[in-house]
């Protein structure tokens, strides 16, 4: 799923999050209606691995603020981070009704993915990158959607792209390395998936044995 950028305000140093779940709910027992408080507390408690509570935050985000976008991706993300597809088809589907935005019709293709509603993902991921050309998950993701359409041209040029922007993504090198080896490219098939191994991507013991890896 595309990387979504949230100005959230929880800090990145593990030192400056402890004790900060403890800190935004004081403020909410205080201020219940703070409901920008209230989403920075989501955030925490998702960053911490609970889930549950996460969601539960973010709903009370949108009983108050109702367009709320990144309320409603995250609920997207965890449950797409779940397996649950159909749920997050739901969310996304929610916040593309108020904001038509790329990283919103990108995670919405991710939904697609998961479903196996491929034409359906195709579409989502082009207009998003039509919107946003340099957006390096969506583009490692069409790279994915196209190499199970077998159409390995195509994905390997969307491989090429994300990796233009963002050269260490690991997912595209291998990407790419599947794509190169179905249109028998093998020398720079296993290139790209000596890089992917290298960058600590599971690349499948078949393709790094049918290169020679």
């Amino acid at each position: 799923m595309s990387k979504i950028e949230n100005p959230s305000g929880i800090p990145d140093d593990d030192l400056m999050r402890e004790g900060l779940i403890d800190r935004l709910s004081q403020y909410l027992a205080a201020e219940p209606g703070a409901w920008h408080v209230r989403y920075n507390l989501g955030v925490a408690m998702a960053h911490e691995g609970r889930l549950d509570e996460a969601l539960e935050q973010f709903g009370l985000v949108l009983k108050d603020a109702p367009k709320h976008m990144q309320s409603l991706v995250n609920i997207g993300g965890i449950h797409l981070s779940r397996g649950d597809a159909g749920e997050a088809l739901k969310a996304f589907s929610s916040a593309l009704m108020v904001w038509d935005v790329p990283v919103v019709r990108a995670n919405l293709a991710v939904a697609y993915l998961q479903l196996d509603r491929l034409e359906e993902a195709e579409r989502e991921l082009r207009r998003a990158l039509a919107m946003d050309p340099k957006m390096p998950d969506a583009l490692t993701n069409l790279g994915s959607l196209l190499l199970r359409r077998e159409r390995y041209a195509e994905s390997a040029e969307a491989s090429r792209q994300a990796l233009e922007l963002s050269p260490d993504f690991a997912m595209a090198c291998n990407n790419l390395a599947l794509a190169l080896l179905a249109l028998e490219q093998v020398d720079q098939a296993r290139e790209q998936a000596a890089r992917a191994k290298e960058l600590g991507y599971p690349v499948h013991p078949d393709l790094l044995a049918s290169l020679g890896l």
